[in-house]
């Protein structure tokens, strides 16, 4: 039985293991009516909890991009291709400008953006001079 490849972008792998962000959400919601930060003691405190968990996500986040490198390089997982991408992208909302730029970047392909399938040769959409 063939084995099937995955295709997942980094960015995706990263949110499934809950690690998408940049930077730890640690002290989000920990600053908002902190007593512990009221005292020089509870801020070096809190301070040094904040920098620990910060350089855990970083280790497990550039573990996990590790990760993904590693499962790119057997084959088990496969980055999506510039069309793929721009698919992803068409299927948004209409209002925003990134999904109309897919949607443009798919008719000039002679791609429908809807099912992924090529465009009859008279469906191609071109550019009309009087617009």
């Amino acid at each position: 039985m063939a084995r099937r490849t995955k295709v997942q972008s980094e960015s995706e792998f990263l949110a499934e293991r809950g690690l998408s962000s940049p930077i730890s959400g640690f002290a989000d919601d920990k600053m908002r009516s902190n007593r512990q930060i009221r005292t020089s003691r509870g801020a070096k405190a809190f301070q040094k909890a904040a920098q620990r968990a910060s350089s855990d996500y970083h280790t497990q986040r550039e573990s996990a991009r590790a990760e993904y490198r590693s499962r790119v390089q057997s084959g088990a997982v496969r980055p999506p291709s510039s069309v793929e991408k721009a698919l992803k992208t068409a299927q948004g909302n209409s209002d925003n400008e990134a999904v109309r730029a897919a949607r443009r970047i798919l008719a000039k392909r002679g791609i429908d953006w809807k099912t992924g399938k090529r465009l009859a040769r008279g469906k191609v959409a071109s550019r009309s001079s009087g617009s």
